[in-house]
């Protein structure tokens, strides 16, 4: 079965177009409480905050990714699926883009990935603030924000 393709670009999966793109190189993935190394990844731009699969370090409970250093090409995980860097209550945004203007500062609904439900939350301009904790936010992942289930925009996670 072929991985699912990327939006607007086609039947690609994620790690074979970013392979055209960037280099990578092999690196450890650590255990962010006990700092030990559980294995190797082929390319710490490959993982995203909140992946599970394919991170092939097995053993009793499944491995979260919660966090990356590119400088030394680290991969940090956790078996906590509560683990408070999994979890924000506030998005700062960047490359806001509206359809019929900037919409006043408020309480919006908001849908944080594909097929995900809409939640709600407090908008200042150029932040989020989350009626209720969402997991696995991470730094670039595109936010669209809606009013009486129009769309109004949306914006990039910083």
């Amino acid at each position: 079965m072929f991985p699912t393709g990327i939006c607007f670009v086609g039947n690609i999966s994620i790690r074979d177009f970013l392979s055209e793109y960037v280099e990578t190189k092999p690196g450890n993935i650590v255990d962010a409480e006990t700092k030990a190394m559980l294995g190797r990844h082929d390319g710490a731009i490959f993982y995203t905050l909140g992946q599970r699969h394919g991170l092939d370090v097995g053993g009793g409970l499944p491995y979260y990714v919660i966090g990356k250093d590119m400088d030394k090409n680290e991969v940090y995980v956790t078996t906590n699926l509560n683990d408070n860097t999994l979890w924000r209550e506030k998005i700062e945004l960047q490359e806001l883009h509206w359809v019929g203007g900037a919409p006043a500062d408020g309480e919006y609904d908001i849908r944080i990935r594909h097929r995900a439900p809409l939640v709600s939350a407090e908008f200042d301009g150029s932040s989020l603030t989350l009626n209720e904790p969402q997991r696995a936010v991470a730094a670039g992942q595109s936010i669209v924000m809606y009013k009486g289930g129009v769309c109004l925009g949306g914006a990039i996670v910083s």
